[in-house]
């Protein structure tokens, strides 16, 4: 154990019983609990196989045995690990047979789980406009993770329709195809160590001792599993991190690792503070940022390395002005030798991903979204851009069909044959197309689309008037933003969300004199990605772009926390929830700065554009109050102020504007807040605009 710093050697040699490891980030958590399973075996005289070892992710078990498999040799010496859902399924196809199950049953997958609730929903005619598949999807598996069974479920109406009722039909099927899907493999095992004596108290005899990793993230059914599994010898250590608990809105209790000590009547713990990750400089703003919590155990990082850069806050005009602010920020760490795979921009919402991509394919420089797709590679954007192409007199036969039925309008997939039939056999392109059904020359399934070809005729006419071009009015008008909201609160607010930031590229775009066709064609080559090159793409060396909650556990050279404010982060839902929401945001700001090993900057906008509209953010709480020596901010600068004085512009002054590009100021009139300026742009010609709005920059 030559290799364990003192606060690891202590936890690693802690007596038998209940063992609370406190583990910051980039502190060695792993190498701790890999050396107390050694020690355990070598010291201690545990046979390995009676010895358990969980974690959350296939990857996280891959890796434990890896590194036991080096410590103890003989591919980890027979110790168990694995995950929750790895470990109950073995338990599982020994005793299923006493709830009911064929030791033989089989694991339903995601793709079947959907379709299986999609089959229950059809049983009962209940179509997706009032209840998407999704939600009830979400809500069963939000009463599986809190060791609910569909008897002891809350009532609960959805558009008065019984979600309680559905998901005892669902369970009833999945137990008539001898199924369980993923979330079944934990309750059920709980529902064994609950209800059946002698089988629970085999299972627990099984082990002498359990060790748990990443405990902060545990939800009631994997507290419970467990309580249950160590209820009598009580040799449980878990390893964790309260400051690094970020998954309350998928379940997870920061509560189980707070309460850990009461629980278990246990004053075993452990704080390991020795940060092998991040510069001083980084860690001292992460301290600054989490001690401002009032719920926590009490532990400060502490570093390694040498001193490092100070971490930077900028505060930049808007979304575009940050990205291409990002940009030179990244494209400087990369001249210094950093390669692109030691890059990450991080995001605390989706949407803030499409000012980034635009920016990074001007600029040629390579990314990825790690986690998930592109902006516009996603569902509703692609069906938003689909309307508006149509309303536009750009769109073709795919666009029609992918919206003819979006929301439902009763055309079925034979329905849409016989359009795309129809359509071919005109000989029009598909707005033409509507133009004619709008007349009233539809007939069959293309009938139904009457009402949609009127809505977007009389639209044509006002749409120049509009700055989205009809965007937003055609999917309201047409019942697609109202259909989303079936998905339930948090996944429509999101996808109306990335709507709203659409219109907002729109609107922008138009002003720069491009043709809708030609926003088209933009969309379509940052979906294909042909801006990454082959040679680049093949060996990954590309920029990450990713969500603070996909970033967990993963760490780069120099990181960009993009959005700093209230409103995104700490997100507007977290500020209605009260202290507990913000307090989880707190720790996810905590999460995002420690990932970064040498370089972090944080960005913030005077301006950003929210549902079509300019909005004023404030700097978030989180860092508004930080003081110079431990996080660097520009001379003068605060994320409230719109413009900059009047005094900074003069006639004459080469300005820079983020959409419009470089420019020189031809004349200034009125005062305060009602200042005009004339710019003549090197691009796109004579401006007139309102400084307080304009996010003119003076070069």
């Amino acid at each position: 154990m030559f290799d364990l710093n003192a606060a690891q050697k202590r936890a690693v040699e802690a007596a038998d019983g209940p063992q609370l490891i406190l583990a910051g980030a980039g502190s060695g958590k792993t190498r701790t609990i890999v050396h107390r399973i050694g020690h355990l075996i070598a010291e201690r005289g545990y046979a390995p196989h009676r010895i358990l070892a969980v974690t959350f992710t296939n990857k996280a078990a891959g890796e434990l045995k890896e590194r036991l498999s080096s410590l103890i040799g003989d591919d980890g010496g027979g110790v168990v690990s694995g995950t929750f859902h790895s470990i109950s399924l073995r338990i599982l196809r020994r005793y299923a047979d006493a709830l009911g199950y064929p030791r033989s049953f089989q694991v339903l997958d995601a793709d079947d789980q959907k379709t299986l609730i999609k089959r229950v929903l059809k049983g009962r005619n209940i179509d997706s406009e009032k209840l998407h598949p999704g939600y009830l999807l979400s809500w069963i598996e939000h009463c599986k993770h809190a060791g609910i069974l569909p008897e002891q479920a809350p009532g609960q109406l959805w558009n008065n329709i019984d979600l309680r009722e559905l998901y005892m039909t669902y369970q009833s099927e999945l137990k008539r195809l001898e199924r369980m899907d993923f979330s079944d493999l934990i309750l059920n095992c709980v529902v064994l160590l609950r209800e059946q004596a002698d089988i629970a108290a085999a299972i627990r005899s099984r082990f002498d001792h359990v060790l748990v990793d990443e405990y902060q993230d545990t939800n009631p059914v994997q507290h419970e599993w467990l309580m249950l599994l160590c209820s009598e010898h009580h040799n449980l250590t878990v390893v964790g991190d309260d400051d690094q608990s970020i998954y309350g809105w998928r379940g997870a209790d920061v509560r189980h690792i707070l309460d850990f000590e009461k629980l278990w009547k246990s004053d075993g713990v452990h704080c390991l503070e020795e940060n092998y990750r991040s510069s001083a400089a980084i860690l001292r703003l992460a301290n600054a940022v989490i001690e401002a919590n009032p719920d926590r155990h009490e532990k400060k990082l502490a570093a390694t390395h040498g001193e490092g850069e100070m971490p930077e806050w900028l505060v930049c005009n808007d979304e575009y002005d940050e990205a291409r602010k990002i940009c030179r920020f990244l494209n400087q760490r990369h001249l210094q030798g950093v390669a692109w795979r030691d890059l990450a921009v991080l995001y605390r919402s989706n949407r803030q991903s499409l000012a980034m991509e635009q920016v990074l394919r001007e600029e040629e420089m390579p990314y990825q979204i790690v986690g998930g797709v592109g902006f516009f590679e996603r569902m509703e954007i692609k069906d938003a851009l689909a309307y508006w192409a149509v309303l536009n007199r750009c769109a073709d036969a795919m666009h029609l069909l992918r919206i003819c039925n979006r929301p439902k309008r009763g055309i079925g997939a034979r329905g849409q044959e016989a359009i795309a039939a129809h359509l071919a056999g005109s000989g029009m392109r598909a707005s033409e197309w509507l133009d004619l059904l709008a007349g009233g020359g539809g007939e069959g399934p293309a009938k139904k689309l009457e009402p949609l070809a009127l809505l977007i005729v009389e639209l044509r006419q006002r749409v120049a008037g509009m700055p989205d071009l009809g965007m937003g009015e055609l999917l309201d008008e047409s019942g697609y933003l109202e259909s989303l909201k079936a998905m339930g609160q948090v996944e429509s607010e999101s996808r109306i969300e990335n709507i709203r930031a659409l219109q907002g590229a729109i609107e922008m775009t138009m002003l720069e004199g491009v043709t809708p066709i030609e926003f088209m064609d933009r969309a379509a080559l940052l979906q294909s990605g042909e801006d990454l090159n082959g040679d680049e793409q093949k060996d990954d060396n590309l920029i990450s772009l990713m969500s603070l909650h996909r970033a967990k556990g993963l760490e780069f050279d120099s990181v960009v926390l993009a959005g700093i404010e209230d409103g995104l982060l700490p997100h507007q839902r977290s500020l209605d929830e009260g202290e507990s929401g913000i307090a989880e945001e707190r720790r996810l700001l905590y999460v995002g700065i420690t990932r970064a090993k040498e370089a972090l900057l944080l960005t913030s906008a005077r301006v950003r554009r929210v549902y079509g509209d300019m909005n004023y953010p404030l700097p978030s709480r989180f860092i508004a109050k930080l003081g110079r020596d431990i996080l660097k901010q520009p001379e003068g600068a605060t994320a409230t102020s719109s413009s900059a004085g009047e005094s900074a512009y003069d006639i004459g002054s080469d300005v820079v504007h983020p959409t419009f590009g470089e420019g020189v100021i031809l004349g200034l009139e009125g005062g305060g807040d009602a200042i005009r300026v004339t710019v003549q742009f090197r691009n796109v010609g004579v401006k007139r605009l309102m400084l307080k709005y304009a996010s003119l920059e003076v070069i």
